[in-house]
């Protein structure tokens, strides 16, 4: 197998820097039709009154909604575009029907009318307003069935990566959980004796205290040795 070197590598990111895309203004406006070049967005998309500008506007809106993150998420974006796309050529078409309509029942009532209602161009030709209004549903159903796709997809990746996280946030607070010995508890302090020589020798005054002090001690005698009393 082919393995790179360290400056193959070194030389690979340092291109994958300088490869950031379109900056100028002229070069945004040619790299939106990108899309237009294969697939459903081909240039057989553009019909009569329609342009390229539009549709290449249009996905990239959607493009930039949507990150898709996957061959099947990016086709359910195409299947959002070509359907938003058709439903706007439908509006035209309707649009275009009922100016249709209103001249064919001018046509068709010259000797004896020359206004045309609404209700009047529709019943002229009410069977094809019926096909378009067809077409139209079959559009939308299309639409949000993939916008409903589009988002479980997305809702299911999200909660994909966020117990990922967790998974990975708990890994690494265990080892940081680690219960630790409890410090050793501090001495307790001996309890003080009488007469405890002092840490430095004391002065004359202070050693004649407490040389008076044991020799008091020492001559005064117990009270339960005293001889008793003799009475005459």
């Amino acid at each position: 197998m082919f393995q790179r070197t360290a400056r193959q590598a070194a030389a690979s990111r340092a291109n994958s820097l300088k490869s950031t895309g379109p900056r100028t203004i002229a070069g945004k406006s040619v790299s939106r039709f990108n899309a237009l070049k294969h697939g459903i967005f081909a240039t057989r998309q553009i019909m009569f009154d329609e342009t390229p500008e539009d549709l290449a506007e249009l996905t990239a809106e959607y493009q930039e909604q949507y990150h898709s993150a996957n061959a099947a998420e990016r086709e359910l974006v195409d299947t959002l575009v070509h359907n938003e796309w058709r439903l706007r050529r439908m509006r035209r078409i309707e649009a275009d029907l009922w100016q249709s309509a209103h001249n064919l029942f001018i046509v068709k009532n010259i000797d004896v009318t020359s206004e045309c209602s609404s209700g009047d161009a529709f019943a002229t030709d009410s069977s094809t307003f019926e096909r378009l209004q067809r077409v139209v549903n079959s559009c939308e159903r299309a639409y949000h069935r993939a916008l409903k796709d589009l988002a479980a997809r997305g809702h299911a990746r999200r909660t994909s990566q966020l117990e990922q996280s967790t998974s990975t946030s708990t890994s690494s607070a265990s080892f940081c959980t680690t219960p630790q010995a409890p410090p050793p508890a501090a001495p307790e302090p001996a309890p003080a004796t009488p007469f405890a020589a002092p840490d430095t020798p004391p002065g004359p005054a202070e050693a004649c205290r407490i040389a008076a002090e044991r020799a008091l001690s020492a001559a005064v005698p117990c009270p339960t040795r005293q001889s008793p009393v003799l009475l005459l």
